[in-house]
């Protein structure tokens, strides 16, 4: 019997075996990949595309040799020989096929059930469409995996519930205050997850009024400028928590900023501690009529979500599995009738 499978590959790096200052080494920008691939088409290496993400850069291609892709990152990427030697995998055939589809599904994202790749793989294959770099199998593959993401989103919950720390702080407001009523938030601290957490409320709930603050006061203004907000010195926290419905508080102090007195003379109803020590005093906690939340306490909301969306995997690659096998089904069709046969003769068939 033929073989039917296409000489599919996959070469690249992806957030499981480098770290983000690896990856870096591998990036590629729109328009190096457009030099990349008018390059690679003048030269007749066409039927690749290249998806490269902040997560991932891998190359995709059929019948060409993974040492073609190797000397594409060798020579447009600032990766060392090392570097492409130590990290890069490879994958070919339905190994390869297999791990499109879990790209393209939110399998193999760094959170499980990010569909965020969904746009990154349309846009990585249309830029290669467009510059002469994919044929009609390529393009029938991506859609297979695009089709099959699609199928897990609708019949599973792998991208349901809260994903990290930041967004699980939206998600208990609109239990407490829901989508419209205005509250007045108080950001103290600007870093990591203060700036996460002022992103999803700007984006999630913009109905909220917002004030920042920040001990680097040339750092609030520049959030307050950046994301259209206001800001305060921190020398008027008392007054500022005192007006305020929800308190957010990401310090890096490593000792409590916020003391009971100051919630409790305070219009305060909800109180995020995202610090690590905490930064809220431990009595401030005990308060009648306010609601604490912690590190722990979301990361538990986080947790249970992410072992919600690990229970939904085997679903999620039955579909796959499905949506691989008619893509098979397609391309022995396709082999069938591209592949040169004697003509047959036929008897003459006399019609009554």
């Amino acid at each position: 019997m033929e073989k039917l499978e296409q000489g599919l590959v996959v070469v690249g790096v992806n957030y499981r075996k480098t770290s983000l200052e690896i990856r870096s080494k591998f990036a590629f920008t729109t328009e190096l990949l457009k030099s990349v691939y008018q390059e690679q088409t003048s030269q007749d290496n066409r039927n690749f595309f290249i998806l490269s993400t902040c997560n991932r850069t891998e190359i995709y291609g059929v019948n060409i040799p993974p040492t073609k892709y190797f000397e594409i990152l060798k020579k447009y990427t600032t990766a060392s020989d090392e570097d492409i030697k130590t990290f890069t995998f490879v994958k070919q055939g339905n190994e390869a096929m297999n791990h499109l589809f879990r790209v393209s599904s939110g399998l193999d994202s760094q959170i499980l059930g990010d569909y965020e790749i969904i746009g990154q793989l349309k846009n990585a294959f249309s830029l290669a469409k467009t510059c002469g770099c994919a044929d009609g199998y390529l393009e029938k593959l991506v859609n297979s995996a695009l089709q099959a993401s699609r199928q897990v989103r609708n019949r599973t919950s792998i991208s349901d519930g809260t994903t990290s720390v930041s967004y699980a702080v939206i998600q208990q407001l609109r239990q407490f205050f829901g989508d419209t009523e205005s509250q007045n938030v108080c950001l103290l601290g600007m870093g990591k997850f203060g700036e996460l957490t002022l992103k999803n409320l700007k984006h999630y709930l913009p109905q909220h009024n917002l004030i920042v603050l920040n001990r680097n006061e040339l750092r609030s203004k520049e959030i307050s400028d950046n994301y259209n907000v206001s800001y305060d010195s921190i020398e008027n926290i008392d007054r500022v928590i005192r007006n305020a419905d929800i308190l957010v508080v990401a310090t890096s102090a490593d000792h409590p900023l916020i003391t009971k007195e100051q919630i409790e003379n305070s219009s305060v109803k909800v109180v995020f501690d995202l610090s690590v020590p905490s930064n809220v005093s431990a009595d401030a906690k005990l308060l009648d009529g306010v609601t604490f939340f912690d590190i722990d306490s979301l990361s538990v909301i986080v947790n249970e979500t992410m072992a919600k969306r690990t229970n939904q995997v085997p679903l999620a690659l039955t579909i796959i599995d499905e949506h691989i096998a008619i893509f098979r089904q397609w391309e022995t069709r396709r082999l069938l009738y591209t592949s040169p046969v004697e003509p047959k003769v036929l008897p003459n068939i006399v019609f009554n």
